[in-house]
């Protein structure tokens, strides 16, 4: 139990910390003229937001084991 209890920590400071690097690719994102890089930016956005939906799906999963 006290494994998954330390996997659920360190899940949890994961996302916190993904959360925190999506919102400063957002702001920037916002701030940035149309274009390619833009567009590259807002890809990779989307696959970070999928990763930390993963990690919120699998913190879920470890809850529900304890």
């Amino acid at each position: 139990m006290a494994k998954e209890n330390e996997e659920l920590l360190k899940l949890s400071r994961e996302a916190q910390e993904l959360s925190e690097h999506i919102a400063q690719l957002k702001r920037r994102y916002n701030r940035m003229e149309e274009g390619s890089e833009k567009e590259q930016l807002a890809e990779d956005i989307k696959m970070r937001q999928f990763q930390a939906l993963f990690y919120v799906e699998k913190m879920e999963n470890l809850s529900k084991e304890a």
